[in-house]
């Protein structure tokens, strides 16, 4: 049987938050047809008997200086150059026919053993975009290293789809830019676990769940509970704002005295904060382009409020549906949250629509020509 090595950024199980349920279910679906082995830097939580082969790599965090003088990206090297080796090492033991890598910037610091064999890459966003759009929001000595990141990645980023023997985009217009770099690329946008449809309590709170370990998010937020939380509270006294998932506790000395939020802090098990919501909020102007966490709520019956930024981002079967809110300034984002709060039966015909919607979008149906594609990429590999 073909063997392929995933390597990601951390231990996709427990699948709680966008990143890892990416990764997770690519490397579930491929598992059907070939043998895989994930492996990651040694940090963060993970499963003791995962779906899928796993192997951590001991991890460090190296100097800072070490990757950003260097000409490749430093997010990569944060997380890849202390395993180089251990990579390495990997590769000529499990002697994979395929290295998947589950972010570009990974990919751009690839050891050699994991070069000689066939190289997919997902760009989970196009970096140099990305990057470009955390240069505003930073100041002085990280505004020049954000600056120095953005030109960075307009070298490596080409170069590294150029030797892929396959590239990954995630939404249409990643992969408008991706064919002008390399043939090989395929798209996969984010799919969905579609759960029972229940509709939303008539008095639930609204939801701001994502990771606060990303800067965007975390502006995001302050910017919703700055400008947009007290026009909506004007309106509507009774709203509750709950904020929650991973390292969200770290805001809540700033949070906890605003009238309406409360912070939950990071979740084993988001269904419980699911259910009591009657609908989320996406209010982020920067960072990635596609937010897994927009599908995943429509996906739980719930509707969501965003941001012009964040809709950009939603798959195409939801885009153009009736099943969510757009807020452009903090005024019409605030009314759109006391409409959806108000008006329980428009909130559930939307919510309704976009669950409707999430069908089309199961995990099987958006990676299908992915690892039909890793598959045979592999199996070549494989044969005599």
């Amino acid at each position: 049987m073909s063997r392929v090595l995933v390597v990601s950024v951390e231990p996709p199980w427990p699948a709680q938050h966008g990143g890892r349920i990416r990764t997770a279910r690519v490397a579930e679906a491929l598992s059907r047809d070939v043998e895989v082995l994930v492996t990651f830097p040694d940090h963060g939580r993970h499963d003791d008997e995962p779906p899928v082969a796993t192997r951590a790599l001991p991890w460090s965090p190296p100097p800072a200086l070490r990757t950003r003088v260097s000409g490749r990206p430093h997010l990569g090297g944060h997380y890849l150059a202390p395993v180089a080796g251990a990579l390495d090492a990997l590769c000529d033991e499990f002697r994979p026919d395929a290295v998947y890598w589950s972010h570009s910037y990974l990919a751009a610091w690839a050891p050699p053993a994991s070069r000689r064999v066939a190289n997919v890459v997902e760009f989970a966003n196009i970096e140099s975009r990305r990057l470009r759009t955390l240069v505003t929001s930073a100041h002085g000595w990280q505004r020049m290293a954000r600056r120095a990141e953005a030109a960075k990645a307009g070298h490596w980023e080409p170069r590294v789809a150029a030797r892929a023997a396959l590239c990954v985009a995630l939404s249409r217009p990643d992969l408008d830019v991706l064919r002008g770099w390399t043939r090989d690329v395929v798209l996969a946008p984010n799919g969905v676990d579609v759960l029972p449809y229940h509709p939303s309590p008539a008095d639930g709170y609204v939801l701001a769940l994502a990771s606060y370990d990303y800067e965007p998010n975390v502006l995001a937020l302050r910017t919703l509970v700055r400008d947009v939380w007290p026009l909506a509270r004007a309106e509507f006294p009774e709203a509750r704002l709950v904020v929650a998932g991973r390292r969200s506790e770290t805001l809540a000395p700033e949070l906890d005295a605003v009238p309406g939020v409360a912070v939950l802090g990071t979740l084993d098990d988001v269904s419980e904060v699911y259910a009591a919501a009657a609908f989320t909020v996406a209010p982020a102007t920067i960072g990635g382009g596609a937010q897994l966490k927009l599908t995943e709520s429509m996906s739980r019956g719930r509707s969501v409020v965003m941001s012009p930024f964040a809709a950009r981002g939603l798959p195409e079967p939801i885009q153009k549906a009736d099943a969510y809110w757009v807020g452009d300034d903090p005024r019409s984002f605030a009314r759109a949250v006391v409409d959806a709060l108000r008006n329980v039966p428009a909130r559930h015909a939307r919510e309704r629509t976009g669950w409707q919607h999430c069908e089309a979008l199961g995990w099987s149906r958006t990676v299908g020509e992915l690892t039909d594609s890793v598959t045979a990429i592999a199996g070549r590999k494989s044969t005599p």
